[in-house]
């Protein structure tokens, strides 16, 4: 084949080379794609697995931790139950104990003052 006798030719000839290198590339693309769009899937499907797992993660270690704080407050409710119990028993005791040292000394101040008056009538 003669090469182009005119510019015109020249131009077109140039651009059906051009347009031949756009459908090889066209071509290309319609393999390569899919093969791209693949590869994007996998890794978009691996960064969400990864996210679950440290999600998954991070709530099993919260619910741990707050299993692990119930856990003390509930120790430590019992033995305030307990500590109040014992106080409260040590206040019934104080208490009986306040009764009978009053009864007592009641008791001593009549007994006084019955032989002060017997003394005092009897004399």
């Amino acid at each position: 084949m003669a090469g182009p006798n005119t510019a015109r030719e020249a131009l077109l000839a140039e651009l059906l080379g051009d347009a031949g290198v756009l459908l090889d590339r066209m071509e290309a693309l319609k393999v390569e794609l899919p093969e791209v769009a693949d590869d994007i899937e996998r890794k978009v499907k691996s960064a969400g697995e990864s996210s679950a797992a440290l999600v998954r993660t991070a709530g099993e270690q919260a619910a741990s931790q707050v299993g692990d704080t119930l856990e003390a407050v509930q120790s430590a409710a019992r033995e305030a139950k307990a500590a109040a119990s014992m106080v409260a028993g040590s206040a019934r005791r104080f208490a009986l104990l306040a009764l009978l040292t009053g009864v007592a000394g009641g008791g001593v101040a009549g007994a006084i003052a019955a032989l002060a008056l017997s003394g005092a009538l009897f004399r």
